[in-house]
């Protein structure tokens, strides 16, 4: 069965399942956002690393695979995973190798995006880091009309001192089986692909939401 997702990319904290979003400081939550391509024989063992950090951190840790680049693009039978959103971050983050990857947008050496083996050290220094704004989302589905109905949530907790503030919203799918070629392991004809990008419902680079001040709460609904 395909599972189909939402998740809220570029923020720091995702609440807990009972409440929507907390109003007490909490520490971040690490984003990887992992460049990736059904041709890229290395990528298997980029899957493998983000698939042990999220058995470890469980909601602390999110991953959205973005397939895009040379290796994403699908052969004759192939699935296509590429998507406008994902050429456009592939791009800013300046990508020039697969697999490779962003935690929370944060530079390492002076780059964007970095190799699979510098994941895990920039995800755990995330997690130390304070957040001036928890994040919560809820979503549902109605299966008639196929709408996806998104409820997005962001309390400050301390002003934002960074200019405005973006608020993106993206939709991940799990559990595609299709191709997907592997060094170690041999080429798989039923690979089954998880964390898929299928769409950024915001704007690429999210809905601008000004600079909120502490004990601010913004709400929006797609």
């Amino acid at each position: 069965m395909k599972k189909i997702s939402t998740l809220l990319g570029l923020v720091p904290v995702i609440a807990s399942a009972q409440s929507l979003v907390h109003t007490t400081p909490e520490n971040r939550t690490a984003l990887l956002e992992e460049f990736t391509g059904i041709h890229c024989g290395y990528c298997p063992e980029g899957h493998a690393i983000s698939a042990a950090l999220e058995a470890t951190l469980k909601d602390r840790y999110v991953a959205v695979n973005v397939h895009a680049g040379g290796y994403a693009v699908p052969g004759a039978g192939e699935p296509d995973f590429r998507t406008d959103d994902g050429t456009a971050i592939d791009a800013q983050m300046a990508v020039t190798g697969y697999p490779a990857g962003t935690v929370n947008r944060t530079e390492l050496d002076g780059a964007l995006s970095y190799g699979r083996g510098s994941w895990e050290g920039v995800v755990y220094d995330i997690l130390t880091m304070p957040s001036p704004v928890n994040v919560g989302v809820e979503s549902s589905f109605n299966e008639t009309t196929r709408e996806l109905t998104v409820h997005a949530v962001a309390y400050y907790t301390e002003p934002s001192n960074a200019g405005n503030d973006y608020l993106s919203v993206v939709l991940k799918e799990d559990h595609i089986i299709g191709y997907q070629a592997d060094y170690t392991n041999g080429t798989h004809q039923n690979y089954d692909h998880i964390a898929v990008l299928r769409d950024v419902i915001t704007d690429t680079w999210g809905e601008d939401i000004g600079s909120p001040g502490t004990g601010e709460l913004v709400e929006r609904t797609y």
